[in-house]
């Protein structure tokens, strides 16, 4: 089994991967694309992810893209693991906390990004005033929802899941990256603490 991912230096979505990979123990041989040189443009690459994102996994030739999507697969590889429940219900809740991270907070974490980082690293204008403060609100309204989730701690459904890494993922740098003071939400960030204390955390 040869499980082949393909991501960018500084994408949170790739090391939402990597962080599973390194937690159920699956070996990755990593291909870092440059954004800047265009290789997530390049012919070979859409062939593989039409959208000219990261990140892509390719598992002998089955091809799959969507962070989500590759979370739950490689966890479907370690189902002893249970970071997918099979219980029904457990597993449509992990489901409505993935689908509501990616559609909400994580949505507004990538405007500001495109705001903050990509655009003046593309040397265009970034720092749109209503973007910014779309963003901001959006963060506002929703990461509260995730602290009240968190108020009894543990992890987000309770047992470790493919969500902790979805949303950890993120929010782990975020706030030095974007420049956002995640410093009110007490139980994310004692969450947050638990996740920094696994022992491959830091370097994956």
């Amino acid at each position: 089994m040869t499980l082949t991912l393909y991501e960018g230096p500084m994408s949170p979505n790739a090391r939402k991967v990597r962080l599973l990979a390194a937690e159920l123990d699956l070996p990755l041989e990593r291909r870092t694309l440059s954004f800047a040189k265009g290789e997530m443009r390049a012919p070979d690459y859409l062939a593989k992810n039409p959208n000219g994102m990261v990140p892509t996994l390719d598992d002998d030739g089955f091809v799959l893209w969507e962070s989500a999507a590759i979370l739950r697969y490689l966890a479907a590889k370690r189902p002893e693991r249970g970071l997918v429940p099979a219980e029904a219900r457990r597993a449509a809740l992990l489901d409505q906390w993935l689908f509501w991270w990616t559609s909400q907070p994580e949505a507004a974490l990538m405007r500001l990004a495109h705001e903050r980082l990509i655009k003046p690293f593309l040397g265009r204008p970034g720092n749109d005033p209503s973007i910014v403060a779309d963003g901001e609100a959006a963060l506002d309204r929703f990461l509260p929802v995730l602290d009240r989730q968190l108020a009894g701690g543990g992890n987000i459904i309770g047992a470790l899941s493919v969500v902790d890494f979805a949303v950890g993922a993120w929010l782990d740098g975020a706030a030095a990256a974007l420049t956002l003071d995640f410093g009110r939400y007490a139980n994310i960030g004692a969450w947050l603490a638990q996740l920094h204390a696994k022992p491959y955390w830091q370097g994956a």
